[in-house]
């Protein structure tokens, strides 16, 4: 029920602007190259990628969550771009959720969860990478959170020392600030984070439209993308930045990858196309970015991703 609450009240959520609408893209009038020439591909955690966008974490547990999953398992599979489901915990605990879960390549757990609870997941599903979302100020408003944050650090070195796939450190809508990436630097199998701003799905918002004693104001908490990925800029040599919250359209994709990400994250502008058009609306739209990158790129006279890097100014108001 919880999930399902998690999905219901985000797509009330009608938010039109975001943080990266205060950055421009370069513009050029003559383009200096073809689409046979522009190479979409990107590298997360050693892995090639078709193109940079991925429909990042969003649900899992229970018959309507794991449809959901399925559905977007088969869409990845035919678009060829990446699926990161939702958490594993569900799993962890019902033996239905177990068998449903996505064996996509990744798998996603709480920093809550322990070192034994972690290697079953990734054991159950033969996941190439391990995604720890970190989620606190969620838990804290949550009226059924956990409350044992004493652990994540310890479960998080665990993991690092004692598994052999890389670890993806991906908040969960309220940005990344400079702690964490200083920590994720220190810590070999962590080879990427995900920064999950603020302009997308607020959980704090969320749990507060679940809590009989809403607490409004802590919903101002954290960063935006933007500001995320400017912090993130003094650790891309050292860590594959990912960049999710708030990505609309191809647009946004190619304002992150020209901020210093290595891939954007989608998520609730593919569920609510999924949940209205169904799987081949969500192919459809799939393939208009997979279109549109290309001519943004050329537009930007940028080959290829590491191009783009820095192809973009913000507006100053």
């Amino acid at each position: 029920m919880r999930k399902i609450d998690h999905i219901n009240i985000a797509l009330q959520d009608k938010t039109l602007s975001t943080s990266l609408d205060e950055y421009r893209m370069e513009y050029n009038s003559i383009p200096l190259f073809g689409l046979d020439d522009v190479d979409t591909s990107t590298t997360i955690c050693g892995y090639k990628w078709q193109y940079p966008f991925f429909i990042n974490a969003i649900t899992a547990g229970g018959d309507e969550c794991n449809k959901i999953n399925k559905d977007f398992e088969e869409v990845c599979g035919e678009m060829g771009i990446e699926f990161f489901p939702g958490s594993y915990s569900p799993a962890l605990k019902n033996e239905a959720d177990k068998i449903s879960y996505p064996k996509y390549r990744s798998v996603n757990l709480g920093l809550d969860k322990n070192i034994h609870q972690i290697i079953e997941a990734i054991d159950t599903t033969n996941a190439k990478y391990l995604q720890l979302h970190m989620n606190p100020l969620q838990e804290m408003i949550m009226p059924e959170g956990d409350r044992n944050f004493e652990t994540w650090l310890e479960n998080l070195q665990n993991a690092n020392e004692k598994i052999n796939i890389p670890i993806i450190l991906k908040e969960t809508g309220f940005g990344t600030g400079k702690s964490v990436f200083e920590l994720a630097i220190k810590l070999d199998k962590v080879m990427a984070v995900d920064v999950s701003g603020k302009d997308g799905t607020n959980f704090a918002k969320i749990e507060n439209g679940r809590s009989s004693s809403p607490s409004p104001y802590l919903e101002e908490i954290g960063y935006t993308t933007a500001q995320s990925l400017e912090i993130a800029k003094n650790y891309r040599k050292n860590l594959d930045i990912i960049a999710s919250g708030g990505i609309r359209n191809s647009l946004d994709v190619i304002k992150v990858l020209a901020l210093g990400a290595k891939a954007a994250g989608v998520s609730r502008n593919f569920l609510e196309i999924l949940l209205s058009s169904g799987k081949e609306g969500l192919k459809k739209e799939i393939k208009k970015w997979q279109k549109e990158i290309k001519y943004l790129m050329i537009l930007c006279h940028a080959k290829n991703i590491d191009e783009l890097y820095g192809r973009i100014t913000k507006i100053k108001k």
